[in-house]
């Protein structure tokens, strides 16, 4: 895919004998929404760890915005603009939900100078990006609760927050609805299609519930047994015999 936001090309990965990749490749657009859905064990989270730089594959490229950053730690590659949220939300739970905003606001701020002091100025600015942060994600109600306090879906909410903190011109999102409830899954498809369309930011999620990956999939791509078996807009994977077969069954004729 020419132009292509990210493009991984023969990702190989695996744990001592044991292969959990086979030369998987796809590509994010910019603006897109692209999710990957496969049987548990089909190598999706390891796939995340090896676009996100937590693992470096054993055979392969990651391009992004026309840079090679197969061999950058995961660190670097949030400081080229990756972002990433997880099965378990990762938040400060002894701070309140402003304290772990304001933490990864500076963050970016300070990026490559930590123990840089912050303008009024800046600091007021910060304090306007924070109140949006906490309307975007509906926590403006949360922002003095400590976040070990919060309901999940509300962790997650704010875990996503912080990483929308950083900036980043694409997100993964690992299982982002994963434990919640009909109602806060539906609520948090309707935030990430707001996030995407305001900040305009490609999203690669791996997700298991079918009306959640159909109403946010740009394009969908199927794992299984760690080889990339079909990537096609929703209406080809519904469509697609061997995915029926091996993941969807009568999922694939709704949704």
């Amino acid at each position: 895919m020419s132009g292509a936001l990210l493009e991984a090309s023969g990702l190989r990965k695996s744990y001592g004998r044991i292969a959990v990749l086979h030369d998987v490749s796809l590509t994010i657009g910019a603006d897109e929404s692209h999710v990957v859905i496969g049987p548990n064990g089909a190598g999706k989270t390891t796939l995340f760890k090896v676009l996100t730089g937590e693992l470096l594959a054993n055979q392969g490229r990651v391009v992004f915005q026309g840079e090679d950053v197969s061999r950058l730690p995961a660190h670097k590659r949030v400081h080229r603009g990756f972002g990433r949220t997880f099965q378990v939300a990762r938040v400060f739970g002894k701070l309140d939900v402003q304290d772990n905003l304001r933490l990864a606001l500076e963050a970016r701020t300070r990026r490559g100078n930590p123990l840089a002091s912050v303008s009024r100025e800046v600091a007021g600015a910060l304090a306007q990006r924070m109140e949006q942060l906490l309307v975007d994600t509906g926590l403006e109600r949360h922002r003095r609760a400590l976040s070990g306090s919060l309901a999940y879906g509300d962790r997650k909410r704010l875990e996503l927050a912080m990483v929308l903190a950083l900036e980043p011109a694409v997100l993964f999102l690992d299982e982002p609805t994963a434990g919640m409830s009909a109602a806060e899954r539906q609520a948090t498809v309707q935030m990430l299609l707001r996030v995407k369309q305001q900040r305009r930011v490609s999203m690669l999620l791996t997700e298991h519930d079918m009306d959640v990956v159909f109403g946010l999939a740009d394009r969908i791509s199927v794992l299984h047994y760690g080889k990339l078996i079909a990537s096609g807009t929703p209406a080809e994977i519904r469509a697609d015999a061997r995915v029926k077969e091996v993941y969807l069954g009568d999922e694939g004729s709704h949704a």
